[in-house]
């Protein structure tokens, strides 16, 4: 990918410790915008984004998109992070993907077993990653997006309307099936320890149940502020490559490859 990235004109500057405000400054010089797409641990959130954020505003970066890529969390809760970006003197996008398709649609990739979670009712917005990179592309760089926020929310279904689309795809298939109460969620939130147990991803079990709390029992995967724009509403004209539908129609997303 990077070699891609410098045969289509990109420049790769290689810094070895990001954490190093002097180092980071010099490699931002000149850029025009910084996006930290990165994965999303406490140590990146707490501390490595405040360096580079220090680092842009030194380096006269314009703006600055941190790891927000995934639910809402300004509609959360307006954390210290949020507070000093927007005291810096630099200006932001914050862009909300909603879920990846691989975390959020019934599959045996990332499930040992057809899993849902508390309302399932609820609205669920939720993307094919390709999708989202073009998208967060057009957003990152879009004027009317400066010190906003960007929701997508091209797709959207319940978990009820998931499971029926399972069902009409496979309806032969002996699928086990577990589904995690909202009472469960909320107990498992409070106890999870750090351990990474899921079958796939790098979540520890708290972050993968906090996460779970805030989209299917508080239902805040995606929210509409005064201060959010519809991806729909920008892009009227953006067409998804993968909707919801056809992944889960395609057995190489619903089953394990080595099942």
């Amino acid at each position: 990918h990077l070699q891609q990235l410098v045969q289509l004109g990109g420049e790769v500057v290689v810094v070895p410790d990001t954490m190093d405000l002097m180092a980071m400054t010099r490699a931002l010089e000149g850029a025009d915008t910084i996006v930290c797409a990165v994965p999303a641990t406490k140590e990146i959130v707490t501390q490595a984004q405040v360096v580079w954020l220090q680092a842009a505003v030194q380096a006269k970066v314009q703006r600055f998109v941190p790891n927000e890529f995934g639910l809402h969390t300004l509609g959360v809760d307006r954390g210290e992070g949020h507070q000093q970006l927007f005291q810096a003197d630099i200006q932001w996008t914050l862009f909300y993907n909603g879920g990846i398709f691989d975390y959020f649609l019934p599959n045996l990739r990332f499930f040992e077993k057809i899993t849902t979670f508390g309302k399932m009712d609820l609205p669920v917005y939720t993307h094919e990653i390709e999708d989202i990179g073009r998208c967060a592309a057009l957003a990152v760089t879009d004027p009317r997006t400066l010190n906003k926020c960007v929701q997508m929310d091209f797709n959207v279904l319940s978990q009820t309307e998931m499971l029926a689309l399972l069902k009409q795809h496979y309806p032969d298939h002996p699928f086990e099936y577990v589904h995690y109460s909202e009472e469960e969620i909320i107990a498992r939130k409070n106890n999870a320890s750090d351990a990474v147990t899921a079958k796939r991803g790098a979540e520890t079990d708290a972050e993968r149940w906090g996460i779970n709390d805030c989209v299917y029992v508080k239902g805040k995967l995606a929210t509409f502020t005064e201060e959010t724009l519809r991806g729909t509403t920008l892009y009227p004209d953006f067409q998804v490559h993968t909707t919801p539908a056809k992944a889960i129609a395609d057995p190489k997303f619903v089953f394990d490859a080595t099942s």
